[in-house]
């Protein structure tokens, strides 16, 4: 769900239950609290991740991210993120760059969006332990 769609959501449910758009403001996406610089552990709750990227990843990186899915806007097909010696030469800063920044920023097809306006660090690091279960690297 795009950011505008999900704050109207917000906004109309917060009507029927208030507080809700006060939880949400105490949100902090990445390129707010870090600009977007990777740091520390990079890898977080594989089970969160599984969530964000069924919701918001694999239309384009596929479920098991074999990129088995067709999408006609792509100017490239994503890589395999199953494949274990193509994610075994990423590390994890890279994907972190990649979801935070999209692709451009690390080389990639610009058709990757940044998702740093839109997930928190912790999602990102949620995000890059699940993708790291596709090629157990």
């Amino acid at each position: 769900m795009s950011a505008p769609i999900r704050k109207l959501l917000l906004l109309f449910f917060s009507i029927l239950l208030p507080g809700l758009v006060i939880a949400d403001e105490a949100r902090v996406n990445a390129l707010t609290s870090d600009n977007c610089v990777p740091s520390g552990q990079l890898r977080g709750d594989p089970a969160r991740g599984q969530a964000l990227h069924r919701e918001h990843c694999a239309a384009c990186h596929g479920l098991s991210g074999a990129a088995d899915v067709v999408v006609m806007h792509m100017d490239e097909t994503p890589r395999d993120q199953s494949d274990p010696v193509y994610m075994k030469s990423l590390p994890d800063e890279y994907l972190y760059l990649a979801i935070c920044k999209g692709g451009a920023a690390v080389g990639r097809s610009y058709v990757m969006s940044p998702w740093g306006d839109f997930f928190t660090d912790q999602e990102i690091r949620d995000l890059i332990a699940w993708i790291r279960t596709f090629s157990n690297t």
